[in-house]
């Protein structure tokens, strides 16, 4: 019994890591994602298709859902998607 114990406080701690790791990413891609908006927002020109980018970042990020309160996997994936989606389209920036 005591070796289920602690293999199930092991376990734990990994969970707690994981998710520490991931919440990390995460915060670091969204940041670097703003940091890209806020300097093309500087430029006194914009094109055409960085235009429609960012009208196509602005309709992703008002069409997200999700109820955080129910810790939800479903609701960590649909992150990480929005989060992917965003950084494709400011790779070509």
């Amino acid at each position: 019994m005591k070796s289920t114990v602690e293999a199930l406080e092991t376990l734990r701690g990994d969970f707690r890591a994981a998710l520490d790791s991931y919440a990390t990413r995460i915060e670091g891609e969204i940041t670097a994602i703003r940091c890209a908006v806020e300097k093309d927002g500087k430029d006194a020109k914009h094109s055409s298709a960085r235009m429609r980018d960012l009208r196509d970042m602005l309709t992703l990020l008002g069409k997200f859902q999700i109820k955080p309160e129910k810790g939800r996997r479903k609701d960590l994936k649909k992150l990480d998607s929005l989060v992917g989606d965003l950084t494709l389209l400011i790779e070509s920036w």
